[in-house]
């Protein structure tokens, strides 16, 4: 599907190409880096992550903290008194059960992790999941506490690989559940069983709720 989906991204490409820009992907093809244009290869990845990112990404984050307040009313009362907590709520719940489970890295130099040796060009497989459950930095990584370093939650990534859409994905999930919030969020009862998603996917495959 990636392979399929990049292709339509270059036949949207040459559909541009030569004309004046009148969207965001055509003005990537008049961007510079460097003084040089970007090439189709980094327009491609660029559009595919922002796709990728702002679509798929931000569906299963509304299917975590709907699960998560589903089962917990109390936190939903709590949002619903405190509207200002809702951020770092949001971002807490999805501490707990990431929507982005792992990236993948290529090493740029030597160096050594956690007793590891790494070499240049090693390829490494970032699992920020596991690393938002640590119990050396987190205690019980199971606790929804409000009152957490931010510093430490990576769900949104960490410097220069910080996700350059975290203001918009927070906007998103909170003004849908001030929506969702005039009822409230319960599992469905009598259909089938939420089902978590698969890796390298995160949050619910199916997650059957109801306003009540």
């Amino acid at each position: 599907m990636a392979v399929e989906f990049d292709d339509h991204i270059r036949t949207q490409l040459d559909a541009r190409r030569g004309r004046p820009a009148t969207d965001p992907t055509g003005a990537l093809l008049e961007e510079r880096l460097d003084g040089r244009p970007l090439s189709d290869e980094e327009i491609v990845s660029i559009i595919r992550n922002w796709s990728v990112a702002e679509l798929g990404t931000i569906a299963a984050s509304a299917g975590v903290v709907a699960g998560f307040l589903a089962r917990h009313p109390d936190v939903q009362e709590q949002l619903r008194a405190d509207p200002g907590l809702f951020d770092v709520a949001t971002d807490e719940i999805q501490r707990m059960n990431s929507p982005f489970v792992a990236s993948r890295r290529r090493v740029t130099v030597a160096t050594e992790i956690a007793g590891t040796p790494l070499e240049a060009e090693d390829r490494v497989y970032v699992v920020w999941m596991s690393a938002n459950r640590d119990p050396r930095v987190f205690g019980d990584p199971d606790e929804f506490r409000l009152d957490r370093d931010p510093a430490d939650n990576l769900v949104y990534g960490r410097g220069k690989h910080y996700c350059p859409g975290a203001r918009l994905a927070r906007l998103e999930l909170r003004v849908l559940f001030e929506e969702l919030f005039s009822g409230t969020i319960v599992i469905a009862p009598g259909v089938q069983a939420p089902v978590p998603a698969r890796c390298p996917a995160g949050g619910w495959s199916r997650l059957p709720v109801r306003l009540t």
